[in-house]
């Protein structure tokens, strides 16, 4: 056995005896090498790379929580194999990618700003006005617009799909899990997350108690942080 074996069972046998913060991080930073190179492996997609680096863990951990040294094979022959298993994770955001709630979020806020910008205005506002509303650069403004989703989502109203369909737990981990208990309000009442109903600006600033300048402002930190999962 090498010495980097014998050094990867010593710190997995020190973690299943006492399974504590302190074990754990140094099984982790034993088996780093592994799964960095596992990680190098897949970090030239899209995923970001501190999520794959944050799954990769997650899978080192249950790959040790399966070890069984009497079956022959070596801990970080168990670990790499527990690994493949991110190619799933980037496979599974390439499909992500074409899955309507994101570009909804985005649609549903422009269709928002409009609305409310014509309503204050007592016009149609211009490019500059909804970019300066939304908080978007006019180049992604115009690059929304070209897309098609202005006409698609003024006409139809663009009810949201709820989440649920194969492979959107990925999509909740990106855009719901990682946002305040407010911003997950917002996420669920303007494109129907989860099944809740969809409000207007004014209804969900008052079940919120934000001001309507304080929504708009969470609804932009919101579209431009999950737009870079995307």
């Amino acid at each position: 056995m090498s010495e980097r074996a014998i050094a990867d069972l010593a710190a997995w046998q020190r973690w299943r005896d006492r399974p504590v913060d302190d074990t754990r991080a140094e099984l982790l930073h034993q088996l780093d090498p592994l799964i960095h190179k596992e990680v190098n492996r897949w970090s030239a997609g899209s995923v970001p790379r501190f999520y794959l680096e944050h799954r990769a863990r997650r899978l080192a951990l249950e790959a040790a929580g399966t070890y069984d040294p009497a079956r022959g094979a070596a801990l970080g022959t168990h670990v790499v194999n527990g690994l493949k298993k991110l190619s799933r994770v980037v496979y599974t955001h390439q499909q992500i990618a074409r899955v309507p709630e994101y570009h909804t979020l985005r649609g549903t806020t422009y269709r928002r700003a409009e609305t409310d910008l014509t309503d204050r205005l007592g016009r149609d506002p211009t490019t500059a006005e909804l970019s300066d509303e939304l908080g978007w650069s006019p180049r992604y403004l115009a690059a929304f617009l070209k897309g098609g989703q202005r006409k698609e989502m003024t006409e139809t109203g663009a009810a949201a799909p709820v989440f649920g369909r194969a492979g959107d737990d990925l999509l909740a981990d990106f855009a719901y899990q990682g946002l305040d208990p407010i911003d997950k309000k917002i996420l669920e009442h303007t494109t129907g997350f989860g099944g809740a109903k969809e409000l207007n600006n004014n209804d969900l600033a008052r079940k919120l108690n934000l001001t309507l300048g304080q929504l708009s402002y969470r609804k932009r930190k919101m579209v431009d942080s999950i737009g870079a999962f995307i």
